[in-house]
């Protein structure tokens, strides 16, 4: 049986050697690629890698998530095994992981699970960590629930949820506020 062939996109020496160091004590698994930025990570070819685990941060600065781009651009050349690999766990940026073309989501803090993590993306198993599949069947809930809304109440309701108000929905939408407030109301007993 061949090893799998992993890439590892991390910007941290310290993790980069420490994952590695991990990975590489499993007898199937081989990281093959070590690239420290989102430059490197491209030039790889899909051929010589099975599965990769990226970062989401690739630099100093903590709101550069260049790994999501990093990750939805391995996936349009063709490498659909995309592990992140990161401490933040905000939902919104898992779900636009998801978007982007990451088959799983693990938090640096939960590294034990990689191996495991590595072994399911190369056999197309689903195998999401218990803290992202919250997450992900939370936000499937609520799309489930809301499904039932009209385009206009849809509309509502994402600004609602954005956090404008009924007078800011209403002024966006050249609305009166009484409508705002009827709209909200029906949406309100169409999801509880």
């Amino acid at each position: 049986m061949n090893d799998i062939k992993v890439m590892i996109v991390e910007d941290d020496p310290v993790w980069m050697k420490g994952i590695s160091d991990y990975i590489q004590k499993e007898n199937d698994i081989t990281v093959v690629k070590q690239a420290p930025n989102k430059e490197e990570a491209l030039k790889v070819h899909c051929c010589n890698v099975d599965v990769v685990l990226m970062d989401l941060t690739l630099s100093e600065d903590d709101t550069d998530l260049s790994g999501l781009d990093a990750a939805q651009q391995l996936f349009e050349k063709g490498l659909k095994n995309i592990i992140m690999l990161t401490s933040r766990d905000e939902t919104e940026i898992i779900l636009e992981a998801f978007d982007k073309g990451a088959v799983n989501y693990i938090t640096k803090s939960s590294y034990r699970d990689i191996p495991n993590a590595i072994r399911a993306a190369y056999h197309d198993k689903v195998s999401i960590h218990a803290d992202v599949s919250t997450v992900l069947i939370s936000e499937l809930k609520k799309e489930r629930k809301i499904k039932v809304l009209t385009p206009t109440e849809r509309e509502v309701y994402d600004l609602n949820k954005q956090g404008l108000n009924k007078v800011q929905i209403a002024q966006k939408l050249y609305k009166s506020v009484e409508t705002i407030k009827r709209q909200l109301k029906i949406i309100k007993s169409k999801i509880n």
